[in-house]
């Protein structure tokens, strides 16, 4: 709980800022994946060890990561390292297990896309055709929620279930299908179906719900028969055995304290996959084939999801994948205590997996660097500031009549509001701070040398500024 006050204390002090100037039986438990033996211990290296070392090092360095394993493809080579520490204290591996959070609807898409292709749905087919008899699903504007507007974001739905509890450490943990069909039926879309994008765990979940239930058997055995088992993805859970938990890594948060693994019910789809990087490396090998007309299993159904959904130049989307004005395919995930990236360029015939075992959504800079080491080009980050260059950004800041602590521990800087436990601050640059509980951006700025005030740039783009006090 105390992780939302803050940012509902910054959120608050820069609206103040801008003023100035049905129910059903519950579902029986979801099948568990079929366990497996370990996959082997040795993960592929190859000619680009160094580079992605010299990457990942900082990271370390400066204390901002647990653990992370990255894989890359560059056509028929792979390579596959792990870094800091993994399950029993040990580096992790490729077979090390993640929580994969948003990446997961990666999965949830393919499903989609296997049934369209099996003609078992269609992208069209309106989400009210899948519902128990009785449950009801708004509509805007005459318009009607498809499944194609579920798994492209499209839906309206809210962005967080109306009965969910997001200020708790685990929120969905409970989170069972009555529930989800109470809060579909009771919402209210933001917009008409088909006309805006806007994230939405609901939708997510609301579509692999109507798949599980249209193909059989519920979502989590529907994505084992239609996905895992053709793309022979032994380390991809919704319900990670026994067999495999010894090799589930912990996760941490930016400041590298344990977090509670994640629990997602019947919002699995959005959110509760999990696996490893052999698995994610394999999947971008299939998505590679399948944009050069492959014919294995699952091929035709990624190459629906790789059709450009938007009618526009540049980035565009997928169907459950997000396309950048590159060309290249990709999706992120976070939890309390992972972070996620899976991507790949048909063009180039390459791709690049990050799973990390700290909630660190800067992370993803580093994709566009690894694409620049399979390239041969020189890459890095900007230099994170030194335990003394941190030191001149403590003290106190007034941020629309809110005042802001700012201190310095060691290499780690940390911001604070009236009465609550202090938030790490994430470098990106020696004056640039990522939030990772706001999804904010925090800039030290002065004058003559000295720091005079910190500017916080909000997800919506307003920037507030706070003098030094």
């Amino acid at each position: 709980m105390r992780r939302i006050t803050l940012a509902m204390t910054l959120l608050a002090a820069a609206v103040a800022a801008a003023a100035c100037g049905p129910r059903v039986k519950p579902p029986p438990p979801l099948p568990s994946h079929p366990a497996t033996l370990p996959p082997p211990a040795t993960d592929p290296s190859g000619p680009h060890e160094a580079a992605i070392t010299a990457l990942v090092t900082p990271f370390l360095d400066a204390e901002l990561l647990r653990g992370v394993v990255i894989g890359v493809v560059d056509h028929d080579a792979t390579e596959i390292y792990g870094f800091g520490s993994g399950p029993n204290h040990q580096p992790p591996t490729g077979a090390t297990l993640f929580e994969l959070g948003t990446a997961s609807k990666i999965y949830t898409s393919l499903l989609l896309c296997e049934a369209v292709q099996r003609r078992e749905v269609t992208l069209d087919t309106p989400l009210a055709d899948l519902m128990p008899a009785g449950v009801s699903v708004p509509t805007k504007d005459g318009k009607v929620i498809t499944l194609l507007e579920l798994a492209n974001e499209a839906s309206g739905l809210p962005a967080v279930p109306a009965s969910a509890k997001p200020d708790q450490p685990d929120p969905y943990a409970d989170y069972a299908e009555d529930k989800l069909l109470s809060d579909l039926a009771t919402a209210r879309l933001d917009s008409a179906p088909g006309t805006q994008l806007g994230s939405s765990l609901l939708g997510a979940g609301v579509l692999g719900y109507a798949l599980g239930r249209k193909i059989g058997g519920g979502y989590s055995s529907a994505l084992y028969s239609h996905v895992l088992a053709p793309l022979d993805l032994e380390s991809t859970f919704v319900v990670v055995p026994p067999e495999a938990k010894a090799r589930v890594a912990t996760g941490s948060t930016t400041d590298l304290a344990d977090a509670l693994p994640s629990h997602w019910g019947v919002l699995a789809p959005a959110g509760g996959v999990i696996s490893d990087v052999r698995d994610q490396v394999a999947v971008v090998r299939a998505e590679l084939d399948a944009s050069a007309n492959g014919v294995g299993a699952l091929r035709s159904a990624m190459r629906l999801t790789q059709d450009a959904q938007l009618d526009r130049e540049g980035d565009n989307e997928g169907i459950g994948l997000q396309l950048d004005s590159y060309g290249r395919y990709w999706h992120t995930g976070s939890t309390a205590g992972f972070h996620s990236f899976i991507g790949f360029d048909p063009k180039t015939k390459r791709g690049v997996v990050i799973l990390a075992s700290t909630a660190l959504s800067p992370l993803d800079r580093m994709a566009d660097l690894l694409y620049d080491v399979l390239e041969g080009k020189a890459a890095s980050l900007p230099p994170f500031p030194t335990a003394e260059q941190l030191g001149p950004y403590a003290g106190g800041y007034d941020l629309a009549g809110t005042h802001l602590v700012v201190s310095v521990d060691g290499k780690r800087i940390y911001v604070a509001g009236p009465g609550e436990p202090r938030h790490r601050l994430v470098p990106l640059s020696p004056n640039i701070f990522w939030l990772e509980e706001l999804a904010a951006v925090v800039v030290f700025e002065g004058d003559n040398g000295a720091i005079t005030r910190l500017s916080l740039l909000l997800p919506n783009g307003q920037r507030v500024v706070g003098p030094r006090s």
